[in-house]
């Protein structure tokens, strides 16, 4: 009989239930997992409305608490690095990855971002001699490694873990200029592909069409480091050339209320909805209805929603930021901008609008190319050698 190869995922964000989308990549990634024969195990901090453990799909969940989690606290949405918090976070975090290790046998750790889920897997991993492999995602790198505490931490998980993949080529450089050894990096389009078929655009509901004759849509997190500011200002002006066009932002968080607010000042309310965080099979619907995919942002890894957006045939205007650049591809598959640049944003989205062949070319450029790199099937495949490797290496040094 073939040994079922048993894999702790170690992340801080993990939908607690079925409307949560905080880490829903993460829920993703251990469920694809799950389906390709790995027993899975999440090691994830505890949330209010969540239990401790539990099993869903398959997947088992061991949630840990640690200061303030019944409040609800979310690192990604606090300022600053809040030590006390991210200490014992860190420390109940390590604990019980230990304790699922030992418990239920585990072959190997994958952590989701370096800090603080893969400084805790690391750790983990060291105690128990296990390998570890962890994914930089972007707000990771790209944000925390400017602080110099979590600066630190960075530092010693980069120099400690067994392979790091980069969802995108910066994030891999940045990674490289904080120590990590070239031979431990991988880069693979992240953080789980997209399922191609679920994204192939379907008839469009004439309803829908009907009321929005044409439609921009974003989708994403209402939380910094997303600059749902320069798209609001940027309908502005191309509602002076295009009224009977209109912006639906999919997404939630700390944003969305100044953003209803700048769109009252400038009195385009009307042209803008806001239909906070939606399923992930709504989300496909409102791809396949809507003319062109926006997205603005100061810090990018390799955002899904533009994936999902060239999954969908959509051309996109985004910010020219992390490893955006490696999926819009400037005039092939849509065109990019500074996330600051208000005028640019507004000129290339009605460029969209009014010409009609050069939206439907790069729209099917974009599928091309997210049919041949983008997949989830050739995503995975990369993943699961990674996975052979470590698990290969750490048999020949002599570990079981």
């Amino acid at each position: 009989m073939t040994h079922k190869i048993k894999i702790c995922l170690v992340a801080h964000l993990f939908p607690s239930h079925e409307q949560d989308h905080k880490g829903i990549f993460v829920r993703d990634l251990a469920l694809e997992l799950f389906r390709r024969g790995y027993e899975v195990h999440v090691v994830t901090p505890m949330r209010p409305s969540a239990v401790k453990e539990e099993s869903f799909d398959g997947v088992y969940v061991h949630r840990f608490p640690f200061l303030g989690w019944h409040k609800g606290i979310q690192l990604g949405e606090l300022k600053g690095t809040p030590i006390l918090l991210l200490g014992s976070l860190i420390i109940s975090g390590i604990i019980k990855c230990i304790q699922s290790v030992l418990k239920y046998r585990i072959d190997l750790i994958h952590a989701y971002w370096v800090v603080p889920g893969g400084f805790i897997g690391m750790v983990a991993g060291k105690l128990t001699g296990l390998p570890v492999v962890v994914t930089a995602a972007g707000s990771d790198l790209n944000l925390a490694s400017g602080r110099s505490f979590v600066r630190q931490l960075i530092r010693l998980t980069l120099k400690s873990l067994d392979r790091l993949v980069a969802v995108s080529t910066p994030l891999s450089r940045i990674a490289l200029n904080l120590g990590l050894s070239r031979d431990k990096c991988v880069i693979i389009p992240g953080p789980v592909g997209i399922d191609i078929l679920e994204s192939t655009p379907g008839k469009v509901k004439l309803a829908t069409k009907k009321k929005y004759p044409q439609c921009l849509l974003y989708v994403g997190n209402l939380t910094p480091p997303r600059r749902i500011d320069t798209v609001i200002r940027a309908m502005l002006r191309v509602r002076e050339t295009s009224p009977d066009c209109h912006l639906v932002i999919v997404g939630d968080g700390i944003l969305r209320q100044p953003s209803e607010l700048l769109a009252e000042e400038l009195d385009i309310r009307p042209n803008i909805h806001f239909l906070g965080a939606r399923a992930h099979d709504q989300v496909l619907e409102l791809l396949r209805s809507a003319d062109v995919f926006i997205h603005c942002s100061n810090q990018e890894g390799l955002p899904v929603a533009i994936m999902e957006a060239m999954g969908a045939s959509l051309p996109v205007v985004a910010g020219r930021v992390g490893g955006v650049p490696e999926l819009v591809r400037e005039g092939e598959t849509g065109f990019m901008v500074s996330p600051d640049d208000v005028e640019g944003y507004a000129k290339k989205t009605l460029r969209l609008l009014n010409d009609d062949q050069l939206r439907k070319t790069l729209g099917v450029n974009g599928r091309r190319y997210a049919e041949r790199h983008l997949n989830k099937t050739a995503i995975f495949s990369q993943l699961e050698i990674v996975y052979k490797e470590e698990l290969t290496s750490r048999q020949s040094k002599g570990f079981h």
